[in-house]
C-alpha cells in the first residue's frame, strides 16, 4: 500500500531553465510584462503558471521523504533486515487547458526511490523509478494510471511508503467516466486492470495434484456513487471480478483439466465527517467492506506471504468455491495546534474459505487480520514536518490446519515503528 501527500506550492525551477534569459515577475496591473516572463493562470487554482508559446497552465511540486523503519515480526528470518531506510523524491506535474468542452488535465506524479530492504524481506539496496500516477482527465472522462475508483478512505492520514493499515487502496490503470450531479452528488463508472485484483485460484485438495492458474479476460467493472459537502464526504463503491482458473491434471490425477469461471464482487460504504467543533480541520473516517470471491478488495496486511486467501478454491469436478470476507476501519485526524496533529487508525478484517470440497480439518475454516495505530506529526514549517508512527499488525488463519494443506497455521504479529522528515515543495 502507498501513500499520496498532495502538493499544491509551484516549482518552477525547470521551467526557468527551459527559457534561457526569463524572468518571473508579479502580475501588477498596468505594468508592462517583459518577453518570456511567466504569468499566473487565475483560472486553475494557486500555483499555476501559464507555459509561454501555449495556453497551458502547468503547476510542478514535489516532496522529498526520508524514512527509518523497525519491525519486530515474529518469528522474523534472521537474514531479513528489521531495520531499514527509504529515500524518496516525487516529482508531480499537472497541466490544464480550458477548451469548449471543460478542462483538459494531465497529471503524473513520479517516485525516484532508494530502498534499503522491503519491510519483509533480505537482498542488496535498490533504487527504483515508480510512475505512481500518469492519467488524463477530459469532459467528465479519466484515463490512465491513477487511484482505483473503489477506493474511498485509502489510508488518509496514515503516512510513509509501507504503512500498515487495513482496507483498500490501489493505484490501478482505468477508464473511467463521472457524472456530476446537483447538491455535491456524482457517480462514477470505470473498467480497471484485472491483473492486480487477482488473488489467485488454490486447490480444495492439495493431494489431488493439479497445476491451477488464475487468468482473466475481462476487466473489473467498478462504479461508485458519493456525496461532499460543508459536513464530510460519503461513498458507496461496488466491484465486479471474473474468476477464471484454468486447471492442468497431472498424471494420475482424478481433477478434470479445462478452464473454470464465476463470478465475485465488492462492496463498500464510507463516510467522512469534518470535525471543527473538535478542532480546525480534524476529520473522523469510517468505513466498512464485504467481498465474495474478489479478496483484494478486503485490504489484508500480510506482510509475511504466509496467510494470503485466494479468490476462490476449485474442487475435483471444477467447481469453485468463493472466499469470502468483510472488514470495518476507522480513523481520526484531530490538530491539537498550528504546527502539531496526531492520528489514530485502527481495523479489522476477516475471510471464511467456504470450502466445502476440503475434508474437515485440513485447512484453515478462516481467518482474521487486525491493526491499530497511530502518529503525531511535528510541522515548525508549512512545507517541512517531522513524523512518529507505530502500527500493531495481526493475521492468522484458524480452524484446524493440516501441513501442507490450505493456508501455513498460526499467527504473524508485527510491531512497526517509523521516523519520516518530510519537505514538500
Amino acid at each position: 500500500m502507498r501513500l499520496v501527500v498532495p502538493v499544491r506550492s509551484p516549482l518552477l525551477l525547470l521551467a526557468i531553465a527551459a527559457l534561457p534569459g526569463a524572468a518571473l515577475a508579479g502580475d501588477v496591473p498596468g505594468q508592462e510584462r517583459p518577453a518570456g516572463t511567466l504569468r499566473k493562470c487565475t483560472t486553475s487554482g494557486s500555483g499555476f503558471y501559464v507555459v509561454p508559446g501555449t495556453d497551458t497552465c502547468l503547476r510542478l511540486g514535489g516532496y522529498v521523504w526520508a524514512e527509518g523503519y523497525y519491525n519486530s515480526y515474529t518469528d522474523y528470518p534472521p537474514a531479513d533486515a528489521e531495520t531499514y531506510s527509504i529515500a524518496t523524491y516525487g516529482l508531480v506535474l499537472d497541466a490544464r487547458d480550458a477548451t469548449d468542452y471543460g478542462t483538459l488535465r494531465s497529471y503524473m506524479e513520479i517516485r525516484l526511490q532508494y530502498r534499503g530492504a522491503e519491510e519483509w524481506g533480505s537482498g542488496p539496496p535498490a533504487t527504483e523509478v515508480d510512475i505512481w500516477d500518469a492519467h488524463v482527465e477530459f469532459a467528465g472522462f479519466t484515463f490512465g494510471k491513477t487511484q482505483s475508483i473503489f477506493d474511498f478512505y485509502a489510508n488518509q492520514n496514515v503516512l510513509g511508503t509501507d504503512p500498515a493499515t487495513i482496507g483498500d487502496q490501489q493505484q490501478t490503470t482505468i477508464g473511467a467516466y463521472r457524472w456530476n450531479l446537483a447538491n455535491g452528488w456524482a457517480a462514477t463508472l470505470s473498467l480497471e486492470d484485472a491483473a492486480l485484483r487477482a488473488a489467485g485460484v488454490s486447490e480444495g485438495d492439495p493431494r489431488l495434484g493439479a497445476g491451477v492458474t488464475q487468468s482473466s479476460d475481462l476487466p473489473e467493472l467498478v462504479a461508485a456513487i458519493s456525496q461532499s459537502g460543508d459536513w464530510g464526504q460519503f461513498q458507496l463503491s461496488g466491484a465486479l471480478h471474473q474468476i477464471r482458473a484454468s486447471v492442468t491434471a497431472l498424471e494420475g490425477s482424478p481433477v478434470r483439466a479445462g478452464t473454470s469461471e464465476d463470478w465475485g464482487y465488492a462492496l463498500q460504504a464510507g463516510i467522512m465527517f469534518n470535525l471543527p467543533a473538535l478542532g480546525a480541520g480534524d476529520t473522523l473516517y469510517l468505513q466498512t467492506a464485504y467481498t465474495d470471491g474478489a479478496t483484494s478488495y478486503l485490504g489484508l496486511i500480510d506482510p509475511s506471504g504466509a496467510f494470503a486467501p485466494p479468490d476462490a478454491y476449485i474442487g475435483a469436478d471444477g467447481a469453485l468455491s468463493r472466499v469470502s470476507g468483510w472488514n470495518v476501519t476507522a480513523q481520526l485526524l484531530h490538530n491539537w495546534s498550528d504546527t502539531w496533529q496526531s492520528t489514530l487508525f485502527g481495523g479489522y478484517a476477516r475471510y471464511d474459505l467456504n470450502d466445502a470440497a476440503t475434508p474437515l480439518g485440513d485447512s484453515a475454516s478462516h481467518g482474521i487480520n487486525y491493526n491499530v495505530g497511530g502518529n503525531i506529526v511535528w510541522s515548525p514549517l508549512p512545507a517541512f514536518s517531522l513524523i512518529l508512527q507505530y502500527d500493531y499488525n495481526v493475521i492468522e488463519a484458524q480452524g484446524g490446519i493440516a501441513p501442507g494443506a490450505g493456508l501455513t497455521g498460526g499467527s504473524q504479529q508485527a510491531q512497526q515503528l517509523l521516523l519520516m522528515a518530510q519537505r514538500l515543495f
